[in-house]
């Protein structure tokens, strides 16, 4: 076997994770912009699908030692060059250079870091938040590298766009379905 079957359970659902969460997040961020009426509640709601996205992102394409990141699901026979390949997919999705991915994979990694995670009252994270769209894009390069490496598993898989654009469109219902006080 190529790779590690356990990881990769685990791993791709966070990845679907990642993609729900954001398309929440977008979703009800494109409705609840033209509310008039202010909502504690929604305002709390948004901001914490963007809060699990980031977590869900990061513990997959963020820190080496997480026990989910990407490198653990091919074994040892086929690291190299699976690893070779994800990250010439990455690449190419995001339309990133290697130092801007560099760039970008540290953004993120702040924001959870700095944001998310953990809150650092002497170095307060003061930085934009991280544009979304290219980490959509490793998601979905992700998708493609390991539907070729394990091929017969993900044959019956929605692709992530499709789910991400689902999502979305389920969510952007949500806040107008609700009664106005």
């Amino acid at each position: 076997m190529q790779y590690n079957v356990e990881v990769f359970n685990h791993q791709y659902s966070v990845v679907v994770a990642f993609v729900q969460r954001l398309a929440y997040y977008r979703g009800l961020t494109a409705v609840w912009n033209g509310q008039t009426t202010p909502s504690e509640f929604w305002a709390a709601t948004v901001d914490d699908y963007l809060k699990l996205a980031t977590v869900a992102w990061c513990n997959v394409f963020g820190s080496r030692k997480e026990a989910l990141h990407w490198t653990q699901t091919p074994t040892c026979d086929i690291l190299q060059q699976a690893s070779q390949d994800f990250h010439h997919r990455l690449l190419s999705k995001t339309g990133f250079t290697q130092q801007q991915w560099e760039t970008y994979h540290k953004e993120m990694r702040a924001f959870r870091d700095k944001y998310v995670a953990h809150f650092d009252l002497a170095n307060r994270f003061t930085d934009p938040v991280p544009y979304f769209d290219p980490a959509l894009q490793v998601a979905y390069a992700y998708q493609e590298w390991s539907r070729e490496l394990i091929k017969p598993v993900l044959l019956n898989q929605p692709t992530l766009s499709s789910l991400y654009e689902q999502c979305k469109a389920k969510a952007s219902t949500i806040i107008i379905q609700q009664p106005r006080p």
